[in-house]
């Protein structure tokens, strides 16, 4: 491994611990979950699960410069950033002060970026509004981030498939700078990875979607099938596989018990 490619080992900030007592009732959205959401016509599934949550839901500077700030600029997403400032000003979403996590994520960036090579140059594979995410669900011991997009996940769960993905992709042998790789997994070994797809099931298990059923054989199934695909077409990382298992699972819980909403202060485990 050559010299200039070791990273220096981060380090949290210095109220990490008093965040994490403080705000780890809390998830952290980056920039494709918030997307996903309104470009479905789901947002507004946000401000039932915060009230019911009993939490914060976080976003970052650089997400909000992503979700709000940029698309005001343009013509085509502005009113999809209107509805999602109108959620901060409701303080649905509350936005992280940018010197609590600069330091950390700007050292996440670097490390994620200059894990993998691919001819002698470093891939740059994650955005900083990613690794600000990342950084501030370890900083505040947060319950999940919440994060669709494909490479940050595999980044935490699963380096090695990523490399496979990115060599199918690029048609050339990737190499892996594993120190960096390593400090990279060290740090955030704590975060745990949620998507809007688990989000949105929460949503239908406590009934609030019901009134999209049409009452008639099947609706069940075609609700479920229809966010779960609206999600994906929209950027979810989900596969269809994916989609098919939690359709069934859905069906079956929801045949086999009466109708009862399940809590969602406890967010559960992943779909993967």
């Amino acid at each position: 491994m050559d010299a200039h490619r070791t990273m220096n080992t981060p380090t949290a900030p210095s109220n990490s611990q008093e965040n994490k007592q403080e705000n780890n009732k809390s998830l952290v959205f980056d920039t494709g979950p918030i997307i996903s959401l309104t470009t479905s016509n789901l947002l507004w599934v946000l401000d039932y699960l915060k009230k019911h949550f009993h939490g914060i839901f976080f976003i970052t500077p650089s997400v909000r410069m992503e979700l709000v700030d940029h698309p005001l600029q343009t013509k085509k997403f502005k009113f999809e950033a209107l509805q999602v400032q109108y959620r901060i000003n409701k303080g649905v979403l509350t936005v992280v002060p940018a010197q609590e996590i600069q330091e950390l994520a700007e050292q996440l960036f670097v490390l994620a970026n200059h894990s993998f090579n691919c001819q002698g140059r470093d891939l740059r594979i994650v955005s900083m509004a990613e690794m600000e995410t990342l950084a501030w669900a370890v900083a505040s011991g947060a319950q999940a981030a919440v994060v669709d997009e494909r490479t940050t996940r595999l980044m935490i769960e699963n380096p090695q498939a990523l490399r496979d993905i990115l060599q199918n992709n690029l048609h050339n042998a990737i190499a892996i700078e594993q120190q960096n790789l390593d400090r990279f997994a060290d740090l955030t070994r704590s975060v745990r990875i949620i998507r809007s797809v688990e989000l949105v099931i929460i949503a239908y298990e406590r009934h609030i979607l019901d009134r999209y059923l049409t009452k008639t054989p099947g609706d069940h199934r075609v609700l479920l099938e229809s966010l779960l695909w609206n999600l994906k077409l929209h950027g979810c990382s989900v596969s269809r596989e994916e989609i098919d298992r939690i359709v069934a699972l859905e069906l079956q819980a929801t045949q086999a018990a009466p109708p009862q909403a399940s809590s969602p202060s406890e967010i559960p485990p992943a779909i993967s």
